[in-house]
């Protein structure tokens, strides 16, 4: 290939199409007519959307590090190809390749700091890999010219832990939807309209109170968990289904590419948000899938986490639960949250404009500019 002239080069150890954030700032991009070159994980249905797509294929059942290894060396490969005057890095895992493109064109190099990377839920049984990776951080982030959060919590955070580099709070805020397109989901999955359908979004890992809430089903039979993701505990979870005899309540759906996931979403009751606080990472977290719940126009039940806690104590969206909540408890919090989602109604539909992506695109083109 010949030399791609990039204004940004979106670089990232997953696939674009499954991941919420990357997708809108590359709308953004797109309509601030940005040029834009990628660099990430095998993703054909991203690629007939945009031609300067380029992927890394790296066999899954990789351990994680095998897998950061072999991004940055394949990586390299593109050096040569694609000219860009900012790179973004949207993980640590990619920081050493941004590196290599800033220091050979002597560009801005933006990290996405979409956690506290130093304190990762994951990791908190293994204090060595732990401390590894805050200090692939430490070293790597030297390089780094700005760096974006996704909350106020992490940014005050993080600009103590790197307090020469410049911030910039992008939340995890949705594109705005209009109308969604119907998916059928209850006639699908054979469900009769009194059944109550929870959804839970993201990853399948531990600290997202997925077990809880599978547990919770024990105690109401009407009520219904739909999984929309998948990961490293999958498998767990369909054992604990199996077990408890609820695997005709429990509903996985797999990942659905992100265009889509507000369409399975909003034929739901309940959406759940109950991060465990097991990390300082997951204390201070702010995810998608609170903000996905609102423009899918369905209240939240939430955990009373710090971040999580200042959106929904200020509106009347849902209801929060403390983190070490019981399942029978948890059960009755989402029976009554279905059961009285009209009354959310009018504050979904005043939130829904606020906590909306494009409301950020000045803070975007600050960044980029």
């Amino acid at each position: 290939m010949k030399k791609l002239l990039a204004d940004v080069l979106i670089l990232a150890l997953n696939k674009i199409e499954f991941d919420a954030r990357l997708s809108n700032f590359i709308d953004t991009f797109t309509k601030l007519k940005l040029e834009i070159a990628s660099i990430s994980l095998d993703s054909k249905e991203f690629l007939s959307i945009n031609q300067n797509a380029f992927f890394i294929n790296i066999p899954e059942n990789l351990r994680t590090y095998i897998k950061i290894l072999e991004f940055n060396r394949k990586g390299n490969y593109f050096l040569d190809k694609i000219v860009p005057k900012s790179i973004l890095c949207s993980d640590i895992y990619s920081l050493p390749l941004g590196v290599k493109f800033k220091k050979k064109y002597n560009v801005k190099l933006i990290y996405d700091s979409r956690e506290i990377y130093s304190n990762l839920a994951s990791l908190t049984r293994f204090p060595l890999k732990q401390g590894f990776l805050k200090y692939f951080e430490k070293y790597f982030v030297r390089f780094v010219d700005s760096i974006i959060v996704t909350g106020e919590l992490d940014r005050d955070y993080l600009s103590q832990v790197f307090p020469s580099k410049r911030f910039f709070v992008i939340y995890n805020y949705p594109k705005k939807i209009e109308k969604t397109e119907s998916v059928n989901l209850r006639k699908n999955l054979n469900l009769a309209e009194q059944d109550i359908l929870a959804i839970y979004e993201g990853a399948l890992l531990e600290g997202r109170g997925i077990g809880v809430a599978i547990e919770s089903l024990v105690y109401a039979g009407n009520l219904h968990l739909v999984i929309a993701g998948s990961g490293a505990m999958k498998a767990k979870y369909q054992n604990i289904s199996q077990a408890l005899n609820l695997e005709n309540r429990i509903h996985f759906l797999g990942e659905i590419p992100y265009k889509k996931l507000l369409n399975y979403t909003s034929e739901c009751d309940v959406g759940l948000c109950l991060i465990e606080p097991v990390s300082f990472s997951y204390n201070l977290a702010l995810p998608n899938k609170l903000f996905e719940y609102i423009q899918a126009n369905i209240p939240v039940v939430a955990t009373n986490l710090p971040a999580i806690s200042s959106i929904l104590q200020n509106s009347n969206i849902g209801e929060l639960v403390e983190p070490n909540i019981e399942p029978k408890k948890l059960a009755e919090i989402i029976i009554s949250v279905a059961q009285k989602k009209a009354t959310f109604y009018e504050e979904l539909q005043k939130y829904r404009n606020i906590y909306v992506w494009d409301n950020q695109e000045n803070t975007i083109l600050e960044l980029i500019k």
